[in-house]
């Protein structure tokens, strides 16, 4: 039998590992984060101290998976070009501070494909996952996942259904 998971969305406020202290305070064995800012470009700059206080107070409350949610502003397969740039960089961010304070699970809105088919948003974002995660340790056995976030209410969503989301993760794996 597996040990339920009970969690919450926690502020970072006062330093990232605080999300630890108040998910143990709150007798959550898991938990979300936002890393940075879910609705500015400008990404938070974690200290290196804050993260490894993190991935200690994981440990020693036993907390896991933590869990980053990435910035809503990030569009995988944008067709604005600028956008699209700020998006892969913006993800590469969300990986790296992921990474840093030991979360198992990054969760992303791929992004909207309005103004192309289907299947061209959808290599869009699959392209762009890539780039924006190449040369990071996300494949050396660490455990992190990349999540991609069903989405609902938008005709041009990508992960809009059960399906594309399933597209999307099968053309990501290995």
């Amino acid at each position: 039998m597996t040990t339920r998971r009970i969690g919450i969305h926690l502020s970072t406020s006062g330093g990232v590992f605080t999300a630890a202290e108040r998910a143990h305070e709150l007798g959550a064995n898991t938990f979300q984060i936002f890393s940075s800012s879910p609705r500015m470009w400008r990404p938070n700059k974690l200290a290196a101290e804050h993260c490894a206080r993190m991935r200690e107070l994981l440990k020693l409350y036993g907390i896991s998976p933590a869990v980053v949610h990435a910035s809503y502003l990030i569009n995988m397969c944008s067709q604005n070009e600028a956008v699209l740039k700020n998006s892969v960089h913006a993800l590469r961010g969300e990986v790296e501070r992921a990474l840093a304070i030991g979360a198992k699970y990054l969760v992303l809105h791929p992004g909207s494909w309005k103004g192309l088919t289907r299947e061209q948003g959808l290599e869009r974002a699959t392209g762009s996952i890539e780039v924006a995660v190449e040369g990071l340790p996300v494949e050396d056995g660490c455990g992190f996942r990349l999540l991609i976030e069903n989405t609902a209410g938008s005709d041009y969503s990508l992960g809009g259904s059960f399906e594309q989301v399933a597209e999307v993760v099968e053309r990501l794996s290995p």
